[in-house]
């Protein structure tokens, strides 16, 4: 699919299409290996959504990125033939969605050059982690 075949959407999980298009996912082993950890839904959590066409023009999410009420950015996924683009297009498109100042987050180290690229800096790192944040600009 071209880019112009995904589209971004913002939603939470009282949106009527937040468990059709993130449901089939939250649960997936391969989708978790790839986290670390569950991608939980919690209540307030904003999610930044990538949503593919699919055949039969059904839709369904090829990516996304959760954002919390205290401003973690969190669960960064995305489809492994999709990860070199959409990464950086979850992230830019969570960040500019985002009503908070500070944001963190704590990733994989194959996912720190996706946060750098919206202006995250490394905080701390450890064997398996980086600690970034964002300060929104002056």
């Amino acid at each position: 699919m071209a880019r112009s075949d995904i589209r971004i959407v913002t939603i939470d999980n009282t949106h009527p299409d937040f468990y059709r298009l993130v449901g089939p996912l939250l649960a997936r082993r391969d989708v978790y290996k790839s986290l670390g950890g569950v991608p939980w839904d919690d209540e307030g959590k904003r999610w930044t959504i990538a949503v593919a066409t699919g055949p039969g023009s059904l839709d369904r999410a090829a990516g996304f990125i959760g954002l919390t009420t205290k401003g973690a950015l969190e669960s960064l996924w995305a489809e492994p033939a999709r990860r070199d683009t959409l990464y950086p297009r979850l992230v830019a498109a969570a960040v500019q969605a985002a009503d908070t100042g500070t944001l963190h987050t704590t990733v994989t180290h194959n996912r720190v050059p996706a946060y750098e690229q919206a202006g995250f800096t490394t905080v701390s790192t450890t064997q398996n982690y980086a600690k970034m944040s964002w300060e929104p600009s002056p």
